[in-house]
């Protein structure tokens, strides 16, 4: 199957998810009264900083305990080189972190969906500890930015994030992105939204962990999560008889015979080259990177693609610089032979996906 629309659901042959029965995630050291009420319910902790964080080891210790680390804004000045410029401000900004060894991190605030992506791999680049993503979702199924929420799930469930805990101004859009994301996401999901949203009774299809709002306390969203149905609806997860790729903003379906286009030098011509091939068969551009400005003239045309890319270079260290500024899940066909060892550490890091 070529890149487009999701293939038809076939309920005979999809597997349940097996999900928890809905769990709360503390975020006050005074709320472990929940612990001893209903341990069962409490999935774990999550401090705000350093001093909250001894605090609810030492008030919390039945549950893992983790840490919130806020991304940094984005420089005002956005010119490429950008994607390892802002990496090397988000490690800057978690390095103080690292030495704690909370039980996880949960990454939030970030601008976009690139500026997420990034910290993950700053997140990855400083420790191996578990990391959840708060995922701010707008209608549509879409980010504010345009990104579509399973394209970004598509990449975040590939490069280390255990948990996607989605964000919404609007119920419905939290509704509608849940039920787009659910049949394909191989990671636990999670919500964060006003407690009075569960009055509603409102679906939330596969949802396992609920995290209060920073200006709620955990008590009450304990009430409503063990008391009302909130809708969660199991949808059942879709074979993988097709391949879930993103090229950074939409999602794509490819089955492994994908056409992929003949070698593109990422030159100055790469833009022209890309619109000239709009209109042709291959469902995915071959980008080939010869030296280090190929990756700034990637960088600089990742507007441009629209299709899921395979990237290639004779370098493993050049590879890789491409892996980190492409935003989205890169296909490797084998041109250029790779060690198997860098294949999986590039697969595991960049969620490469190798034909």
């Amino acid at each position: 199957m070529a890149a487009g629309a999701p293939p038809d659901t076939k309920e005979e042959t999809m597997e349940p998810i097996p999900l928890s029965g809905g769990q709360l995630i503390l975020t006050n050291p005074d709320d472990h009264t929940l612990l001893a009420r209903d341990p069962s319910l409490i999935g774990g902790a999550l401090a705000h900083d350093l001093d909250t964080l001894q605090k609810m080891r030492m008030t919390c210790p039945e549950v893992p305990v983790g840490l919130s680390a806020a991304c940094p804004p984005l420089p005002e000045d956005r010119d490429v080189p950008l994607c390892e410029r802002y990496i090397r401000t988000c490690r800057a900004a978690f390095k103080p972190f690292v030495q704690e060894r909370p039980a996880f991190y949960y990454l939030h605030g970030a601008e976009n969906f690139r500026a997420l992506r990034a910290a993950v791999l700053a997140m990855t680049d400083l420790s191996g500890a578990a990391l959840m993503a708060e995922l701010p979702v707008d209608a549509d199924g879409r980010m504010e930015d345009g990104t579509d929420v399973l394209a970004a799930v598509a990449v975040l469930q590939r490069i280390g994030v255990s948990t996607i805990i989605l964000t919404a101004e609007e119920s419905q859009d939290l509704t509608d992105a849940l039920r787009i994301i659910a049949p394909y996401a191989r990671v636990s999901l999670g919500v964060r939204c006003p407690a009075v949203w569960l009055l509603r009774d409102m679906e939330l299809p596969n949802v396992e962990l609920f995290v209060p709002l920073p200006h709620e306390r955990a008590r009450r969203l304990a009430d409503l999560v063990r008391t009302r149905p909130h809708g969660r609806t199991v949808i059942p997860r879709e074979v993988d008889d097709v391949a879930l790729v993103s090229d950074g903003r939409d999602a794509h379906f490819i089955d492994w015979t994908t056409g992929i286009s003949d070698e593109i030098p990422c030159d100055h011509e790469l833009d022209e080259r890309l619109i000239e091939l709009e209109d042709e068969a291959p469902a995915a551009f071959k980008l080939l990177i010869e030296e280090e400005e190929d990756v700034i003239t990637l960088e600089e045309n990742l507007y441009m693609i629209t299709r899921p890319v395979c990237l290639c270079a004779q370098s493993p260290e050049l590879l890789e610089k491409a892996l980190r500024v492409y935003a989205g899940l890169a296909l490797y066909d084998g041109t250029w032979e790779q060690e198997e060892r860098i294949l999986k550490y590039f697969t595991e890091k960049y969620g490469l996906i190798c034909m």
